[in-house]
């Protein structure tokens, strides 16, 4: 197969596949945080359903540390959790702009992350398997197009994928997440149907309902933007195989770029036993996907009698 552009190569290398590393590093901290925080904000209304009957003084103690939970994520986490979104994001969009011969963006992006801090991230040990991943991130097939094309089907990629895993999440999420407080709400009523033990039960759960009807919101909004990246993705694909300059659609991949970026930075995180669930359904559909724009761009510049 003969490559038409290095997004492929470039991807590979050790200095790039070491900037993804640090990625995943940064977002497995703030998800690890976050876990942490859904874990205990789960076990305090739990605990206090199953032990209302034993010991009813708990119950005050236990609406307390819950409360004190959502105090906690709104005054602290919440801010820590934002700046590892966004250094993360930056990561990637140094990955990105790197690959695709794209200018860094400072007025959108601002700095780039330190070279010490990428080495701090990326100290842990990598796995070989993972290694393996991200040297071969993006679909080997876009290599066979002009670099104009290739470059757009992977923004394409990096859209649709993200907007699927999100919105399958997103549900989930919330399903599973008031059928617990249900769960919690009529256990603490039924076996102490006090009308201020309800009042204390729906205290406890407070915290993870907040967080989860948040999440929810936030994995709905982004959805949402993404579908706008789709729509504005589209216009700039329609325009490339009408055969628009290769500067032209580079000035648009960069105004894409900017929005992916921008999307990012501000996405509410996923956690990684759901993207590896997800992960085999998700990669095939992106693999089809890709392979069949790749296929327009080919006939497209065939029909236009370009070698």
């Amino acid at each position: 197969m003969t490559k038409r552009n290095d997004i492929t190569e470039l991807q590979a290398k050790p200095e790039m596949v070491r900037l993804i590393w640090a990625r995943d590093k940064t977002y497995q901290a703030a998800k690890h945080t976050q876990g942490w925080f859904v874990f205990w904000t789960a076990a305090v209304p739990v605990l206090g359903a199953l032990t209302s009957g034993l010991w009813p003084d708990l119950k005050p103690a236990l609406a307390l540390i819950s409360l004190l939970l959502l105090f906690l994520d709104v005054g602290l986490i919440d801010r820590l959790q934002k700046e590892r979104l966004k250094r993360g994001a930056k990561l990637q969009e140094e990955f990105d702009t790197r690959a695709f011969g794209l200018p860094w963006n400072k007025f959108v992006a601002g700095d780039k992350v330190l070279p010490e801090d990428v080495t701090e991230a990326a100290s842990a040990a990598m796995p070989a398997r993972r290694q393996k991943e991200i040297e071969t991130w993006y679909e080997a097939s876009v290599s066979r197009v002009p670099l104009a094309y290739g470059r757009l089907v992977c923004q394409r990629t990096n859209i649709s994928y993200d907007s699927r895993l999100r919105r399958r999440y997103g549900n989930g999420l919330f399903s599973v997440t008031l059928v617990l407080a249900i769960i919690v709400l009529v256990a603490g009523v039924l076996l102490d149907p006090k009308f201020t033990d309800a009042i204390l039960g729906l205290a406890m759960v407070a915290p993870i309902l907040s967080w989860a009807l948040r999440e929810h919101r936030k994995q709905l909004d982004t959805c949402n933007s993404l579908q706008n990246l789709q729509s504005e993705f589209k216009t700039v694909w329609t325009k490339a195989l009408e055969g628009a300059s290769d500067e032209e659609l580079k000035v648009d991949s960069r105004q894409l770029q900017d929005a992916i970026y921008q999307h990012r930075a501000s996405a509410p995180l996923v956690f990684d036993w759901v993207y590896y669930r997800m992960r085999s359904k998700n990669e095939r559909e992106a693999h089809a996907a890709a392979e069949e724009f790749v296929k327009q761009a080919e006939e497209a510049l065939s029909a236009r009698g370009v070698a």
